[in-house]
């Protein structure tokens, strides 16, 4: 399986990086993968909430829909993505930090399915590991300026 993480400490409190996170309309403008929201779900987000979007890394561009199976308010969420070709697995976690300052965590694994294995073993070490690492460092460092620059 392959994992990428992106990290970020923000100059603000735990709250403004949570709300972000749990505000799927906002997605599309600081997660670096997310082109666009097809469906924002409905309801109370936490466990259970599903949201589907367009996006993806190069050539595995398209929709997929998101469940998120984790929440623990104010510290972790975890969102189960497919898109048909992958299945994605998102931890979001939050670390206080002194001086009012939280470290935001992004962890995301990629399991192709068995058709798309092959192309994957030979691309991930290429060129896709590193283009999905640029991309949740991005994500990264785009939540921390949004929530920093609305404080």
């Amino acid at each position: 399986m392959a994992e990428v993480v992106g990290t970020a400490v923000i100059e603000t409190g735990v709250e403004p990086i949570w709300n972000l996170m749990c505000d799927p309309p906002r997605y599309p403008d600081f997660v670096e993968a997310t082109e666009r929201m097809v469906d924002e779900g409905s309801g109370e987000f936490g466990v259970g909430y599903v949201y589907k979007e367009h996006g993806g890394l190069k050539p595995f561009i398209g929709e997929s829909e998101w469940r998120v199976t984790e929440f623990e308010p104010m510290r972790h969420q975890t969102h189960l993505g497919d898109d048909g070709k992958v299945r994605l697995h998102l931890d979001i976690e939050l670390e206080p930090l002194a001086d009012d300052r939280t470290k935001l965590s992004l962890r995301v694994e990629v399991q192709p399915r068995w058709f798309v294995a092959p192309v994957m073993a030979v691309m991930w070490p290429l060129v896709m590991r590193k283009r999905a690492q640029e991309d949740m460092d991005t994500t990264a460092a785009n939540a921390k300026r949004l929530v920093e620059a609305s404080q």
